[in-house]
């Protein structure tokens, strides 16, 4: 049993703890360039454990072939890095997001709602009515998180066999502030990663949208702006390509989309004047330099869920 007083990063293996400082320290104290921080940092951890990693990309080439055989219902755009998902290519969005409906409610009922991270967070705007080893209690989430169509879709992304590193249910309150993720930002877990937003509820332009730019228009943005870390202002990226060229995921509740968030700039909950809940899943390397993931009870929900070989790795560290 995990020691629930503890955060994420404390209670998560020693090989990601040192990943993590390492590529904070490269990032932050000798101001190495994102990208090559990331690979300094993420070889160790393959070095840690360098047998899964085959494991994985084996597991990966199998699933990847066996695609090629049919036409998929679910497929990341390699280049520009992301791809909507509709209910009826995922039916398991529906039970999902009515179980996160549910949690809300209770949260909010109960005065529940908490920061992220142990109550570490710093991002007020952002609150959490379930977050890590909390939702693996929510059956119908897990069942989203580890859909064979879901998995082999990131896993043809990515080129192995993912991780779970979290699964949230994100609520964004009202605010008027625009700082750290309400800005223009990439994520830097890893060099990519896949986030899987739903909303819960209807999301209009009053709920604060994700909002994104494709890794084509991205890699655009990084060259003008000499981008590495940091943020952008959604002046100064309208400036440089035009609104056109930002995709705000508005919609009704079931919008589900799949993000690189390492590779395509975004941001959200920018200046909310209404409440807006999502659930995001987020899938990563099981070599993840930045983000230690949620340890999962992964041998008990093998068993309540009947998880076959592949959904169980996903949750195994």
């Amino acid at each position: 049993m995990q020691n629930p007083s503890l955060t994420i990063v404390e209670r998560a293996p020693l090989r990601y703890r040192i990943s993590r400082r390492l590529n904070l320290f490269l990032a932050k104290n000798l101001k190495v360039p994102r990208l090559k921080a990331i690979r300094i940092a993420r070889s160790i951890n393959v070095a840690a454990r360098p047998l899964e990693q085959i494991k994985r990309r084996k597991a990966a080439e199998t699933i990847i072939l066996g695609r090629k055989t049919g036409k998929q219902a679910i497929v990341i755009d390699k280049r520009e890095g992301y791809a909507f998902v509709s209910p009826l290519e995922l039916p398991e969005i529906g039970p999902a997001i009515e179980e996160a409906a549910r949690v809300y409610a209770i949260a909010v009922e109960k005065q529940n709602l908490q920061l992220g991270d142990g109550g570490t967070s710093k991002k007020t705007f952002m609150q959490y009515a379930a977050d890590g080893e909390e939702t693996s209690r929510c059956t119908q989430i897990m069942k989203l998180a580890l859909s064979r169509p879901l998995i082999d879709a990131v896993t043809e992304y990515l080129g192995e066999v993912p991780i779970v590193a979290n699964a949230s249910i994100v609520v964004s309150v009202p605010n008027d502030s625009q700082v750290g993720s309400q800005l223009y930002h990439l994520d830097f877990a890893d060099e990519t990663q896949v986030k899987l937003f739903v909303y819960v509820d209807a999301v209009t332009k009053d709920n604060g949208p994700f909002t994104f730019t494709p890794v084509s228009i991205t890699e655009e943005l990084v060259r003008t702006y000499k981008y590495d870390r940091g943020r952008l202002s959604v002046e100064q990226v309208q400036a440089a390509v035009g609104k056109k060229n930002e995709i705000q995921v508005t919609g009704p509740a079931g919008t589900a989309l799949l993000c690189d968030t390492s590779r395509c700039l975004h941001y959200g909950s920018n200046r909310n004047r209404t409440t807006r809940v999502v659930l995001l899943i987020q899938y990563v390397s099981h070599a993840v330099p930045e983000q230690p993931p949620v340890i999962w009870p992964a041998d008990q929900l093998a068993r309540d869920l009947n998880l076959d070989p592949i959904q169980k790795m996903v949750l195994t560290v």
